[in-house]
């Protein structure tokens, strides 16, 4: 009963073979893997001619402005002026009850005749050997103290009347006429607009430049109130420590030729500086990169610093390079140094790379 069955071992016997054979074939040939290489969008680095012009946000200042004040308190009894109005050099502004002051100077003449008319009897004295030297020196001190005393009437007298100290025009008022004012207290904010400057703020690289071509170059001055014309100005001044907030440093350009405008120039106009880059640093070219190609690189001891990724193209690989960055602008960044015209760098996806990592050209395909 058991030959039915003995047919079949031959069979089973060849199929475990070729299950053992086909098993140990699997072990002994190895897995091939390919690594994959990353494509990258590379950017060909061009120097061009510096002719970039930046523009700075501006504002029209009064070349000379100041807070007026009496020098001594009283009543105001004159404040003719209005605010907006042109005043000339000189011009009574504002005045007060001179009647105290007055007062008080024919008082210091009384007593100035007095002191003079007995220095002169002592003196005549003196000549005839009728007093003392003595008596001599004190009346020349009591005479000298009452000149004096007069003089500083007289001058009181003076502050009481409130003077233009050059042509421009009253900004604001702070009093009203006829309250009674403290001396020092502000009266009034005159402005100087016959000449004015523009401020605004420029960046820590180019500020040590902007004083040395003050004379050179003249920047363009675009005021919003006046689109249809433009302005030169040429360098007066700048702050030596910079803005806690932006970091950039607050300079100061006189405007030229601006008896030629269509309206009246006048503080607080907004407007735009343009600046020629070329000039101010003294580059003849620039090196941009588009502003993703540029990452924040941690170094080993805390401190970081801006590199690129360069492109190696016998080697097929990119490495870190440490750049110095210059102004940004929409879409680009300025590189100072670090890279040469003609390398390559990588421009999108810098964030997920290491150093030499293998990688090819992503190459824009056909239709996407």
């Amino acid at each position: 009963m058991v030959r039915p069955f003995l047919g079949f071992k031959p069979i089973v016997l060849a199929l475990t073979s070729a299950l053992l054979l086909t098993a140990c074939g699997s072990e002994d040939t190895p897995q091939q893997t390919e690594a994959v290489i990353r494509p990258v969008k590379l950017f060909t680095v061009d120097a061009t001619d510096l002719v970039s012009i930046r523009h700075f946000p501006a504002e029209l200042k009064a070349s000379d402005e100041a807070d007026l004040a009496f020098r001594v308190g009283g009543q105001v009894t004159k404040l003719d002026v209005k605010e907006g109005q042109r005043v000339k050099r000189g011009q009574v502004l504002a005045s007060l009850d001179p009647t105290d002051y007055q007062l008080q100077v024919e008082l210091s003449e009384a007593n100035y005749k007095l002191a003079k008319a007995q220095f002169d009897r002592i003196k005549t004295m003196l000549s005839r050997k009728a007093t003392t030297q003595a008596q001599f020196d004190e009346a020349k001190a009591t005479l000298d103290q009452t000149a004096n005393a007069l003089e500083s009437a007289k001058n009181q007298l003076n502050y009481s009347v409130l003077r233009a100290p050059y042509d421009g025009v009253i900004a604001s008022l702070s009093i009203e006429n006829y309250e009674y004012v403290g001396a020092t207290q502000t009266i009034l904010h005159i402005q100087n607009i016959e000449q004015m400057d523009v401020e605004f703020q420029i960046p820590e690289r180019l500020v040590a430049n902007i004083q040395k071509v003050a004379l050179q170059y003249h920047p363009t001055v675009s005021i919003d109130a006046v689109p249809s014309q433009t302005f030169e100005g040429v360098y007066k001044e700048h702050r030596t420590t910079p803005d806690s907030t932006t970091k950039s440093y607050d300079a100061t350009i006189s405007l030229l030729n601006t008896d030629k405008a269509d309206i009246n120039l006048l503080p607080g106009m907004t407007a735009t500086v343009d600046l020629d880059i070329s000039k101010i640093s003294g580059q003849p070219t620039h090196i941009t990169v588009p502003i993703e190609a540029v990452m924040r690189h941690q170094g080993t001891e805390g401190s970081s610093q801006s590199i690129v990724w360069v492109y190696n193209e016998q080697q097929g690989t990119v490495t870190p390079r440490p750049v110095t960055l210059g102004d940004m602008t929409q879409d680009s960044i300025e590189i100072l140094s670090g890279i040469n015209p003609g390398e390559q760098v990588v421009a999108a996806g810098v964030h997920g790379l290491t150093a030499n990592q293998k990688v090819r050209p992503w190459k824009r395909e056909r239709g996407i």
